[in-house]
């Protein structure tokens, strides 16, 4: 069964039901030019079309037709429009010479040709002063009409066929009716009668799927024949809750019996017709006379009857009326006569939702009611609206369950929801499901809204009250339900109220309602509570008998759960005399969260301590409340079996009354049941403030389990909290710690906190949660109030109290340390807020988690922070599908609106604030008002996004950080952070400090490239903060921006001093504005000025001569000559400008430190510098007709960067650019025509970036490897790093002739280390380039299979890795005491005399200090000491902590062992070595030379200089044991220098175990090392022991 016409859509439609019988389409109110036409084309019009088109509408109303036309210019809204037309039963389209003009009317052509394919609806064509052909032909001025139409509105090809086809269509109808205004009543009474012929011969649309239909109307069928009698008038009514389909079945009803009488009428939707367009009872009931009057005339002859006796002839006539949607008592009155006059089998059938008195007065016989769909008829409804067919989908079977159940029978409901899960697939099922949950469909809610609007005032507030409390009262028996509303001083007789209007209904004397009813009503009654404070969710419900227990217990107990901040239920006067439970505290049961029972001895003597224990029950078992007993002086045993004391007082409460008797089964199963809930019992002899302690912290621990709401949608909100709690993991937790969430307004910092919250509460003792500290602060004891809030949240009491800030803060520094805490401090601005709140880390226990959320980043370091988190935005899916949960209430925006919800995401920049507010400002909107929308925010921000972003602005303590930040909003977005920075400084800002400021703030940013960027909605703030002080006055305004704006005050010379920045960047695709240099005359104060593709005519002498900053895209050559004052621009941007010449006469501007001319195609030579002595940045890229550089350039001592890339004609530099000492960053790139850089280079002491590529120089000058602060480099096809450049720029004057071009890479970190890959056949020039290097200690050598390090190579200190074989000898795998010579160039043997009276030791340590290498370091010192000379005894294996390996002389080979798993941690290599008394100290060199460590498994070979040891990382030493794992073969080979000999090698092997104490050495350690000159170096000699 479908409900009435009732199409689901997304948005409620007031007009959906509304049907009449004619729907008139025309042109509205056509112009009189349109009139003067039809004479052009040879018509003379008697009246005005829209006369006659009027004339008509009345005639079809006085026959009883009720037409609808739309008078209104321009027409009533398409939703209206498109409802009329589906209500219709026949169209007329009254067809005039401008009928195309209007695509309104176009569209709505193209909704009824629909109808009249759908559903079958009669269509009548009326041609006024127009030849039918033409319409048909599209021919004549009709179709000139239509085709200007199409182009005028750029209407697209599909559109204007479906157009032209419709127009054929319509004209093709038979019969047509050309109405001519010489004969218009002639042919208005053919419309007529042609029109009433067709609703007399036409069915009414019942449904497009009418499911259980059939069955209901032959009741109604049977009940009829039943009931009538041929002498008599049967008054039906049909009745039921909205949306039940009691129309659709007056319908089906009215087709199936229509053809049995003489005259038939259905008057649809008789409320909204009288509310509706001026339609009032007296109107409708015209109608209805005169429609019977008509068809007295034609059917009962007797053509001598007159106008007054015409309901005589009624009484012949067998007449069917349906009255359809009656709801007040007054609308049966509509009937324009009495029953009598109606002829005998006459029938009335009234469908109605409300069952009152009136109907029982017109003479209703019947009253049939529409039940529910059973659960077939609901599953077929469902499916053919969602799937298209009678059976459902199998994979779908679940949810339709949940759907059908939602819908509670409903046909209305089943329809629309099943309308919304259309073509959708499961996954969005889930989501629709979920979302009804929360929203159900509100066309839905909105009929069954104005179902209970519809009833009095008392039956309104006692369904509210019944639909809150429904867990109650719903299956409760009538009788029962009666009493309690009696009790609560309701009038019982307004549930009969209730029942008439179908909102409840009593089944087998159990009080039911509708589940839709009862969420709307629940709903509805929450929402109207929520405004009395008094109304406030009770946190604790507290149930007792109070003779026995209010006077200390109860008492005692009530306010140790007030002080511990719990808001308590008491009934402080004792429960309400009267037979039941008051609705009062049935709210107070309902509403709260947990209900404390105080069982004691007489509870059970009171019927209403009985009822309240019911009830509560009642809401544990419902509502999942929590339940705490307290069996006070008695035991669970008693209450759970009625024994004992408590047993005799309930059977002696049994014995009162029946009525009372009947209540005995609900309420032992309630006393069994709360009997059997853990509790606890307070025993006689018990301490009872111990007990109430107890009591206390159990319900707070039960209480606190309840989270914080994070948000409705929490879109991407979990990654980031499992971020935020990756960082709190990775802190020890000895100590507490202090995180910081950082972000702009409206980017989640507060949602992210609570998230966190949430998932980490449980760890703690204490917890709170500050919100909206920047609010609270500034109230009236603010201060004071959070320090008390803070502290009753941790202790949960009130009992100590702060009497002012500064002790409040004392007690918080003491108190806080006593617990392991969680606290989150919401929305921090300022330093103090963390004064008074939590000073320093030492207000807190090891273990406690501080969480500061703040837009200020400077607060987070000034409380020194342990962790900072950034606020992350939303990727592009993340911002859709939480923009599209407000917009749409659904995870994806709906396919009509998706273009619309792309442009609004881009705008609101993936702000979380601007995504929420804006998508919830644009639920239920069409989409011409998005549209609108959409333009507004262009120009003017969205108030309440604008009121959240504007809070940091406001947060600036300076006012000239404001002004700051204004400008960069309005102008400055994009630009170099440090051109702005010069700017702003020439403006008298401190311009570092405030950026820095703002950045802090989250207001700017500051990407890679160094460029300002601030979020697009703080920039539309900034701007609004502007306009919105004056505006209406531009003028007067401090910066403009809107074109239209500046153009206007531009135009109209309206400039003002109060006007410090103005920009006017206009399309280039437009010709060059034009504006009078005279409008800038008032303008005293302007200091920043942008133009962009503007033309300024007149003397420039009238702009300002504050200008700063002066930016001029596409300047005109005029300005060679302006002759203002410039000496204060500091910067000056005319890229893009059409100059040959900047300047004719130059002026001396010493506040000038950027010149920018680039793109400046007539440019031809540069500017004299010598009258710009302070610039710092010259740019002057693709002058592409610049042919010479001023030699003045030598005056630009200041100068840091010079650009002239891309200027294709500049042939040579002059020589005096070589003399610009501070200039750090010379760019030529792309200059084809330079060759040569000159060796004068070197002068360029601060050169640190050179871009030469692209050029015709060949040679790169030797001055370059001169050059002290050179880092980057771009010349000859050598592009990198200098210390990457340079071995490659070698290499090529090394062997000029080899095409070879070595390939290089960064080595460590360090500007002195150089690497080279280099293949086999190169290494013997390898020596050579290696000398050339400047200021290098290492080298790394990347090598081929096979490599022979001569000696030669190794003296210039190599570091060789990544080998695939080291040939040291002939043979890999025999390494003989001979190769080590060959291998880095020791002396022979022979130069080493045997007179060695000494033997000393040098010690290399590699990774991590331990305490196993400080006891190896001093075992390895005690053996020198405790030896003879000659002797090298060494520690062996006989320590556990730790493998040695050792060889005779200055080389060693071994094999890294597998110890248990354990983690190699640290190497210690001891060189024991000799010095020869032969060779002069001056003489000798380092005592080590090289160091190999080779690990031949893995073919990698490190090679380190003696000299550069010292100065290697612990990071380069860490590599070294990374590279080592069990089972590889290592050998390690020393070199030593001239004079020493090397006597033997060890190498420990260090392990990490249980007994190693890792450190990180300590003062002492430093202390040690440094004593010995070198870090980790530590040479030993027995000649000072």
């Amino acid at each position: 069964m479908s409900y009435e016409n009732q199409e689901p859509q997304s948005t409620f439609k007031p007009y959906r039901a509304m049907m009449c019988d004619v729907y008139i389409s025309c042109q509205p109110q056509i112009p009189q030019t349109c009139i003067l036409d039809l004479y052009d084309i040879g018509c003379e019009p008697h009246d005005p079309p829209h006369s006659l088109i009027s004339d008509l509408c009345d005639a079809l109303n006085h026959s009883g037709v009720y037409a609808f036309l739309d008078h209104t210019e321009p027409k009533t809204n398409d939703v209206f429009l498109s409802d009329a037309i589906e209500g219709s039963r026949v169209c007329i389209i009254v067809f005039t010479i401008d009928y195309a003009k209007s695509t309104l009317c176009l569209q709505e052509l193209l909704k009824i040709m629909e109808c009249r394919s759908s559903k079958g609806q009669r269509l009548v064509p009326v041609f006024y002063c127009l030849d039918p052909s033409e319409v048909y032909n599209l021919s004549g001025y009709f179709g000139k009409v239509f085709f200007d139409t199409l182009q005028r509105n750029s209407t697209d090809e599909s559109k204007a066929l479906t157009y032209s086809a419709a127009l054929r269509d319509a004209a093709a109808i038979s019969p047509m009716f050309l109405l001519d205004p010489w004969y218009k009543s002639k042919d208005i009474e053919n419309i007529v009668e042609h029109v009433t012929s067709l609703l007399d011969s036409t069915d009414l649309f019942v449904a497009e799927h009418p499911v259980g239909i059939d069955w209901r109307v032959q009741d109604l069928i049977r009940l009829i024949n039943d009931n009538q009698r041929s002498d008599d008038v049967l008054v039906i009514s049909i009745w039921g809750m909205a949306g039940i389909g009691k129309t659709t079945i007056a319908k089906a009803l009215y087709n199936q019996i229509s053809h049995n009488f003489d005259v038939k009428k259905f008057v649809s939707n008789i409320k909204e017709r009288i509310g509706l367009d001026g339609f009032f009872r007296v109107t409708l009931q015209e109608e209805l006379r005169c429609f019977l009057w008509q068809k007295v005339k034609r059917k009962a002859c007797n053509s001598d009857s007159t106008r007054d006796m015409w309901w005589e002839g009624l009484r012949r006539i067998k007449v069917l009326l349906v009255l359809d949607n009656v709801r007040s008592e007054k609308e049966p009155k509509v009937l324009p006569v009495a029953l009598e006059c109606f002829g005998p089998g006459s029938i009335i059938i009234i469908t109605t939702r409300a069952k009152h008195d009136q109907l029982h007065e017109i003479g209703v016989n019947h009253i049939y009611r529409v039940k529910e769909m059973d659960y077939n008829e609901c599953v077929e409804l469902f499916s053919w609206s969602a799937f298209k067919k009678a059976t459902p989908e199998r994979s779908f079977s679940g949810l339709i369950n949940y759907a059908i159940e939602f819908s509670d029978g409903l046909p209305l409901a089943l329809v629309a929801v099943g309308s919304a899960l259309s073509e959708k697939s499961i996954e969005e099922w889930d989501n629709v499901l979920d979302r009804l949950k929360r929203f159900p469909l509100q066309d839905v809610c909105q009929i069954l809204k104005e179902n209970i609007h519809s009833v009095g005032f008392e039956e309104k507030k006692m369904f509210l009250e019944l639909a809150y409390l429904s867990h109650l009262f719903i299956g409760m028996d009538r009788n029962d339900v009666s009493q309690i509303l009696q009790e609560a001083g309701r009038d019982a007789k307004a549930i009969k109220g209730l029942q008439d209007h179908s909102l409840v209904w009593f089944e087998e004397d159990k009080l039911c309602m509708h589940s839709l009813l009862q969420h709307i009503g629940r709903e509805m009654y929450m929402k109207e509570s929520s405004i009395d404070p008094q109304q406030r969710p009770y946190d604790i419900f507290l149930s007792f008998r109070g003779i026995e227990t209010r006077s200390k217990f109860v008492s005692h107990l009530t306010a140790s759960l007030e002080n511990a901040s719990f808001y308590v239920f008491k009934d402080e006067n004792g429960l309400a005399r009267g037979e039941n439970i008051s609705i009062s505290l049935l709210k107070a049961i309902g509403e709260s969260k947990t209900s404390v029972i105080i069982l004691s001895p007489n509870y059970a003597s009171s019927r209403w301590c009985l009822q309240e224990l019911e009830d509560i029950m009642l809401c544990c078992k419902n509502r999942a409340q929590k339940v705490l007993p307290v069996f006070y002086h008695i035991e669970p045993s008693e209450v759970r079996n009625q024994t004992g004391e408590f047993g005799e007082t309930f059977e002696i409460l049994m014995e009162r009354s029946e009525k009372i008797k009947r209540k005995e089964k609900s309420w032992r199963k309630a006393l069994r049941e709360v009997g059997c809930l853990s509790g606890f019992v307070v025993r006689k002899s018990s301490n009872e403030s111990e007990d109430i302690k107890n009591i206390v912290e159990h319900v707070t621990h039960m209480l606190d389990m309840k989270k914080l709401f994070v948000a409705n949608h929490p879109v991407g909100v979990e990654s980031r909290v499992e971020e935020v709690i990756e960082l709190l993991r990775d802190w020890q937790q000895e100590n507490p710690v202090l995180l910081g969430i950082w972000g702009m307004g409206g980017s989640g910092k507060t949602t992210i906190a609570k998230a966190v919250y949430n998932k980490i509460f449980r760890e703690f003792e204490g917890r709170c949660f500050l919100l909206n500290i920047r609010e609270v602060w500034d109230q009236d004891n603010g201060i004071l109030h959070l320090q008390q809030q803070l502290l009753s949240a941790i202790y949960k009491t009130t009992k100590i109290k702060i009497e002012n800030t500064e002790s409040g803060k004392s007690i918080l520094e003491r108190r806080l340390g006593q617990k392991k805490i969680l606290l989150v401090l919401d929305d921090v601005d300022r330093l103090e807020q963390l004064n008074f709140l939590a000073a320093s880390h030492k207000w807190f226990c090891p273990g406690s988690t501080i969480i500061i959320t703040t837009r200020d980043e400077h607060l987070l370091r000034c409380l020194r922070v342990d962790k900072l988190y950034s606020m992350k935005e939303l990727n592009d899916n993340e911002s859709m599908e939480l923009f599209s949960w407000h917009a749409f209430k659904e995870r994806r925006p709906q396919k009509e609106f998706t273009l619309l919800a792309d442009e609004v995401v881009s705008y609101c920049e993936r702000l979380p604030l601007a995504l929420e507010v804006i998508g919830s400002h644009l639920f239920n909107r069409k989409e011409y008002e998005w549209k609108s929308v959409l333009k507004k925010l262009r120009t003017i921000p969205n108030n309440d996004v604008q009121k959240k972003l504007k809070i940091s602005f406001d947060g600036l303590s300076d006012d000239m950080d404001r002004e700051i930040f204004l400008d960069v909003a309005f102008f400055f977005i994009g630009m170099d952070k440090n051109d702005v920075v010069d700017i702003l400084n020439g403006c008298g800002h401190s311009a570092e400090i405030g950026i820095n400021i703002l950045m802090e703030r989250c207001l700017i940013t500051v990407d890679t490239k160094r460029k300002l960027s601030m979020h697009g909605l703080l920039r539309d703030m900034g701007r609004e903060i502007i306009r919105e002080s004056l505006p209406t006055k531009p003028e007067k305004r401090s910066r403009l921006w809107n074109p239209e704006e500046v153009l206007n005050v531009l135009s109209e010379d309206m400039g003002t001093k109060a006007i410090k920045g103005l920009a006017l960047n206009l399309p280039k695709t437009l010709n060059p504005t034009k504006l009078k240099t005279r409008a800038f005359k008032e303008m005293k104060r302007l200091r920043l000025l942008q133009f962009s593709n503007v033309q300024l005519v007149g003397d420039f002498k009238y702009l300002s001569t504050d200008l700063r900053w002066l930016c001029w895209h596409e300047c005109p050559s005029e300005y060679t000559t302006a002759n203002f004052d410039q000496r204060n621009l500091v910067a000056i941007d005319f890229k893009y400008s059409k100059l040959k010449l900047l300047w004719k006469n130059g002026q001396m501007m010493k506040n000038l430190k950027i010149l920018n001319l680039s793109h400046s195609q007539r440019l031809t030579q540069t500017p004299d510098f010598s009258n710009l002595p302070n610039l710092e940045k010259l740019i002057l890229k693709y002058c592409l007709k610049l042919t010479s550089v001023s030699h003045t350039i030598e005056h630009l001592k200041q100068v840091l960067l010079i650009n002239f890339k891309g200027c294709s004609r500049l042939r040579v530099l002059p020589r005096s650019i070589y003399k610009l000492k501070s200039l750090k960053t010379l760019i030529l790139s792309g200059c084809s025509l330079i060759d040569k850089l000159e060796e004068d280079l070197e002068q360029m002491e601060s050169l640190t970036t050179l871009m030469v590529d692209k050029t015709a120089i060949t040679q790169v000058p030797h001055a370059l490897l001169r050059l002290k602060s050179i880092v980057y480099v771009s010349l000859c096809d050598f592009e990198g790093l200098s210390r990457n450049v340079f071995p490659s720029i070698i290499w090529s004057w090394s062997s000029p002739t080899n095409n070879f071009s070595p390939q290089v890479e960064t080595f460590l970190d360090s500007s002195n280390l150089v690497s080279l890959i280099v293949p086999n056949r190169n290494s013997q020039v390898l020596s050579s380039i290696i000398r050339g290097l400047p200021q290098v200690q290492n080298v790394r050598l990347e090598c081929g299979s096979q490599l022979q390090i001569t000696g030669d190579v190794a003296s210039d200190t190599l570091n060789v890795t990544n080998c695939n074989e080291m040939i040291v000898t002939s043979s890999a795998s025999n390494v003989s005491r001979g190769s080590t010579s060959s291998l880095a160039g020791f002396c022979n043997e022979g130069d080493i005399v045997e007179s060695e009276k000494f033997l000393n030791s040098f010690l290399i340590q590699m990774g991590t200090n331990c305490s196993v290498t400080e006891v190896l370091r001093e075992n390895i010192l005690q053996k020198f000491n405790a030896t003879v000379p000659g002797d090298s005894l060494l520690p062996g294996n006989n320590n556990p902590d730790w493998l040695t390996f050792s060889g005779e002389g200055p080389f060693l080979i071994f094999d890294v062992p597998n110890v248990n798993g354990r983690k190699l941690k640290s190497v210690m290599l001891c060189i024991v070595y000799s010095s020869s008394s032969n060779i002069a100290p001056s003489e000798q060199g380092p005592i080590i030379k090289n160091l190999c460590i080779i690990n031949h498994t893995k073919t990698t070979p490190f090679l380190y200089d003696g000299d550069t040891l010292v100065s290697l990382s612990d990071e380069e030493w860490q590599k070294v044991i990374s590279n080592l794992e069990a089972g590889d073969k290592v050998q390690i080979v020393v070199a030593s220098g001239l004079g020493f000999t090397v006597k033997k090698t060890a190498v420990y092997l260090i392990y990490a175990g249980e007994n190693m104490n890792v450190h990180d050495g300590g003062e002492n350690h430093l202390k040690d090392l440094k004593s010995h000159g070198k870090r980790k170096f530590i040479e030993y000699d027995d000649t000072k022991h």
